[in-house]
């Protein structure tokens, strides 16, 4: 078993298997993780390969930190751009390529704690004796090797519920995993611009009632996340004068759900896709909305049914805003129907319901709302496991 974590101020590396930063949604949580730490006194630095990126902007201003943290790239070999490389080969080479990178950096440098969200990197870290916090966003094919692993990790962070029983269930001592979806800093939103400045900013129509959605339109790659159902939903609430927005990439998906929407006979007038957009510019897409929306298919796959922590709700949530969400069990028992229109995946016809209800008659509790985002909170979320980390 690795040493014991300090309960005092830790120095700790974030394991990145991925680039940082990056355009993805991973890349936000991973520096909202950082920055919490930052601020709860502990020394962070995160370990990226260094792999061409799309971002060319720094951390902090990338995604509208106000802490500092440090960003190492360790050499790698780039395989994805290595055009004789056959593309399902590229992965295995690059990450071979870092791992090495990795483990001759790990051998020359010490840390209190190594905080990763990559199982496939826990072979490198574990040799360490260092403490590992593995924070699980799936879970991957269930094998007695994976098991054993998690087994040696000081703690085993899942997003939900549903991840975490599974994974005890497998046969992972359930002392040492503990549930934490993702957060939110609500500081982001403690001075928005008003709705009619942040229409102005991003020239959105003044006398429309405005639905958003941010976020990607699919994950994991091709798994649709409940923009086709969203876009259904406008096409029946189009007589009612909703426009809607909808933010987020990757950009070869919005040609495909733009077409989508011509075919429902919606056009640039009824429904705006903006493709990805800094995070740090969330809170004025925010100010400018009526409503937001987290919408999802009605579909039988782990990502709906055990994964998905929403990470977007809370910001809903926290800019104050009329939410409208896809029921799913991950999310029950994490957000108070009281604050939350709910409606059934996959069901165009209720989302469309659920969106002008909102309108009509948004929830409101307030402090039930404050109550929950002082608890999903990032600062509170990394104490809690930095607390499990120190006692486990």
């Amino acid at each position: 078993m690795p040493s014991s974590i300090s309960s005092d101020s830790m120095k700790i590396l974030y394991i990145s298997q991925a680039r940082f930063p990056t355009e993805k949604a991973h890349g936000h949580q991973i520096a909202q993780v950082s920055a919490a730490m930052v601020r709860l006194g502990h020394s962070v630095t995160v370990i990226a390969p260094d792999v061409r990126g799309t971002v060319a902007k720094d951390p902090r201003t990338y995604y509208g930190l106000r802490e500092s943290f440090d960003v190492i790239r360790l050499p790698t070999f780039d395989a994805l751009r290595a055009w004789w490389i056959p593309g399902f080969l590229a992965f295995f080479f690059t990450m071979r390529s870092y791992t090495r990178s990795l483990q001759s950096f790990l051998a020359g440098h010490s840390a209190d704690a190594l905080y990763t969200r990559s199982p496939v990197l826990l072979p490198v870290l574990l040799r360490t004796r260092i403490p590992v916090i593995l924070e699980l966003h799936t879970l991957p094919r269930r094998t007695s090797v994976f098991v054993r692993r998690c087994g040696q990790c000081r703690c085993v962070v899942c997003l939900t519920k549903p991840m975490r029983d599974e994974l005890v269930a497998w046969g992972v001592d359930a002392e040492t995993v503990c549930t934490e979806g993702d957060g939110v800093d609500v500081r982001r939103f403690d001075h928005p611009p008003s709705a009619s400045d942040a229409r102005r900013e991003w020239h959105l129509p003044a006398d429309r009632r405005i639905a958003v959605y941010v976020g990607s339109l699919v994950t994991r790659g091709t798994i649709e996340k409940g923009v086709r159902e969203l876009i259904g939903a406008l096409a029946l609430l189009k007589d009612q004068g909703v426009f809607g927005w909808i933010i987020g990439g990757p950009r070869d998906q919005v040609d495909r759900y733009r077409a989508i929407a011509r075919q429902l006979g919606l056009s640039d007038e009824d429904v705006r896709f903006e493709g990805p957009v800094p995070n740090a510019r969330v809170p004025s897409i925010l100010a400018a909305a009526d409503v937001c929306v987290y919408p999802a298919p009605a579909l039988q796959h782990p990502f709906f049914l055990r994964d998905t922590s929403p990470l977007k709700v809370f910001e809903y949530l926290a800019a104050g805003k009329p939410t409208v969400s896809a029921d799913l069990p991950p999310l029950r028992g994490v957000i108070d129907p009281s604050l939350v229109h709910f409606y059934p995946p996959g069901d165009a016809s209720a989302l469309a319901q659920a969106i002008s209800e909102a309108l009509e008659h948004p929830k409101s509790h307030e402090e039930r709302r404050i109550s929950l985002l002082k608890h999903i909170s990032w600062d509170a979320r990394m104490a809690r496991i930095l607390a499990s980390s120190c006692s486990a």
